[in-house]
């Protein structure tokens, strides 16, 4: 049988504000999790969590297929075939190059 403490965990609510200052810190300005946590005085852990929640978040709603099919298997024809790379950094469009192949 385990025994269990009287002390119990304290659980701090986090305020909004705060959440999107910690997203605007790492998203935007580009400061490491655990540098923000620690600016902000949240917990590393809780820190941790709202950054891969809301990046799940935006992932989803963000992500657009450029057809209905993402990935196709083809066979190889005489045709010219044309393979466009998008790079996004927090839903927004940093990069993208277009490879043509004969």
């Amino acid at each position: 049988m385990v025994k269990r403490s009287a002390n119990k965990r304290q659980y701090v609510k986090i305020s909004q504000i705060q959440k999107q200052a910690l997203l605007q810190l790492v998203f935007q300005i580009g400061m490491k999790i655990r540098e923000a946590s620690l600016k902000l005085n949240i917990k590393y852990a809780a820190s941790k969590t709202m950054v891969l929640q809301f990046k799940k978040k935006l992932i989803k709603k963000e992500f657009q297929y450029a057809s209905s099919k993402p990935c196709q298997i083809g066979q190889k024809t005489k045709d010219k075939a044309t393979l466009k790379i998008i790079t996004q950094v927090g839903g927004k469009e940093i990069n993208s190059k277009t490879y043509r192949y004969n």
